[in-house]
């Protein structure tokens, strides 16, 4: 197995999401460990996965579990056979509150959360009637990836450019995101969160987050957090390579996770 090769795509994609990220990363060190690479190669392996992501909480819990059980290649496996399982479960769980949940009209999302598109999907199989307004979510353009998923599955949407979002927000009853992390201080998500819950608040709009557990990261937002996100166009001037925003929870209706369907107190 060309580990080291995996390890490096991991480490460079900035498109996918942290539960897509986890997955791979969980099974490559999976994999690892079974092939007995050693207890540091372990470790340096999974300190290199979540310092290129430092905004993905799941990320970081999976480096806790690693650095626990890297000397006990059979229990590591185990452990991380475990996390995933639980990840999985718990991700399943948030998707049936969520679809259970979700209200119909219009609906506008940002970047490509796969929480948020299956619970998309699975309102839609219920029945429930809705348009989604995906933002084109640059840079990176994941929310592209989300309008074409969706419109396979023959939801009705509407790709807008960033700033349209702003006006489609009052025509919404809900903005509907997933979440890198739930960290202390607020939402980790991509960068143009904060603007579009900032003005969804003023219009009045419930600003909500899908996640699991796995999302919640026990430290506060600080500037590592922020990545870096791929060139807006190959020029030479300089650029805002800016990936993640803090979202702070005041901004927040609420979140769905494992356990359900959670109004926050923080709103005033």
């Amino acid at each position: 197995m060309d580990w080291q090769r995996t390890l490096e795509r991991i480490c460079s994609d900035r498109k996918s999401g942290a539960v897509i990220l986890t997955k791979k990363s969980a099974r490559l060190l999976a994999q690892m460990a079974k092939s007995k690479v050693g207890t540091k190669r372990l470790v340096e392996a999974v300190e290199q996965i979540f310092n290129a992501h430092p905004a993905m909480a799941p990320l970081w819990h999976l480096a806790q579990l690693t650095r626990k059980y890297a000397s006990n290649p059979k229990n590591l496996a185990a452990a991380l056979e475990q996390f995933f399982e639980d990840m999985e479960s718990h991700n399943e769980a948030s998707i049936a509150h969520a679809s259970e949940w979700l209200p119909e009209g219009k609906i506008l999302t940002h970047s490509f959360s796969s929480l948020v598109y299956r619970s998309l999907i699975r309102a839609s199989q219920k029945g429930k009637k809705f348009e989604v307004i995906c933002t084109a979510s640059f840079p990176g353009s994941e929310g592209m990836s989300l309008a074409k998923a969706l419109a396979k599955a023959n939801i009705p949407v509407t790709l807008v450019a960033d700033l349209q979002a702003f006006s489609w927000l009052m025509q919404c009853g809900l903005m509907l995101v997933g979440a890198d992390a739930w960290c202390e201080d607020g939402l980790v998500h991509k960068v143009g969160t904060k603007c579009l819950a900032t003005v969804a608040k003023q219009m009045e709009v419930p600003v909500w987050s899908i996640g699991t557990s796995e999302k919640r990261l026990p430290m506060r937002w600080n500037n590592r957090m922020k990545g870096e996100a791929p060139p807006v166009a190959r020029v030479l001037v300089p650029q805002d390579r800016t990936l993640y925003d803090l979202t702070e929870w005041e901004l927040v209706t609420g979140i769905i996770d494992e356990k359900g369907v959670h109004q926050l107190k923080a709103q005033r």
